[in-house]
């Protein structure tokens, strides 16, 4: 159903920081892929924004093809600069749940898109992904806030600096908007009767009575060119209270904005 693209997800570096953890690097690969492969990463791409199951049955009456129908109704579009911020933004936070769920082999409830209205605009709040068996107080819960530049137009130094510096100080506010979160989870995968998936957000609702292990991660999705270990390091250094308690994660790919936008434009086609 999604595509495992976990072995393009090639370790770049670590970089030691002040407080003494390091920040991990992570090179997206997407060079040289063959049409298969890019056509099997854009139809998992697809399945983050509307079930295959349900698609004909949408598309049934609206006098539109599948391709249009996809177009205007499900994903943003990159003819407007409000969709096209939107693409690149949920772009990179679905290249993040791919990441947590095919490297890090966590459990993703991948819900947060199925029930969009307006296409171009984002959808607030910060997603969770959790991994766990039999409930214990090492059960593992993930909550990742995630900051996107793709498009490489402006000084480069100043657009780093910002994608990161955004991460981290957004990241504090995942701790105020983590029941939230889990709530909605929750309520669109009863919605979907995926119960058992339902069952696992909930074990992750009450701390308190029942423990696990929490890690808060601030993570920026960059093109490679505007990428730099430098800057990086300055901007996690200068935001020392708020990365005490953050794990730092970025990813970096070369032609990030052609590369996802040929991988919507699959979508819509596949």
């Amino acid at each position: 159903m999604f595509f495992d693209n976990g072995k393009y997800f090639v370790f770049d570096k670590s970089i030691p920081y002040s407080s003494g953890k390091e920040i991990q690097v992570y090179k997206l690969n997407n060079e040289l892929l063959a049409d298969s492969i890019l056509n099997s990463w854009a139809s998992g791409l697809r399945n983050n924004y509307v079930e295959e199951n349900l698609l004909d049955s949408l598309v049934s009456g609206t006098g539109l093809t599948k391709k249009e129908f996809l177009e205007k109704n499900i994903f943003p579009s990159h003819q407007n600069s409000i969709g096209a911020s939107t693409m690149s933004g949920e772009f990179g936070e679905i290249l993040v749940y791919d990441y947590i769920n095919f490297t890090l082999k966590h459990y993703v409830t991948r819900t947060r898109y199925l029930e969009k209205v307006n296409p171009d605009m984002p959808v607030s709040g910060s997603y969770q992904v959790k991994n766990i068996d039999k409930p214990s107080k090492t059960d593992h819960l993930i909550v990742a806030e995630v900051k996107t530049r793709s498009s490489k137009s402006g000084n480069k130094k100043s657009l780093c600096e910002k994608t990161v510096k955004d991460a981290i100080k957004h990241s504090v506010k995942d701790r105020v908007r983590l029941g939230e979160s889990l709530n909605a989870e929750k309520r669109r995968l009863f919605n979907r009767l995926r119960i058992e998936e339902a069952k696992i957000v909930e074990r992750f609702q009450n701390k308190t009575d029942n423990p696990f292990i929490i890690d808060f991660f601030a993570v920026a999705v960059l093109d490679s060119d505007l990428y730099s270990d430098q800057v990086v390091l300055d901007v996690v250094n200068s935001q020392h209270e708020n990365v005490k308690s953050t794990s730092i994660l970025i990813i970096h790919s070369k032609e990030l904005l052609l590369f996802l936008r040929d991988l919507y434009r699959r979508a819509c086609s596949c």
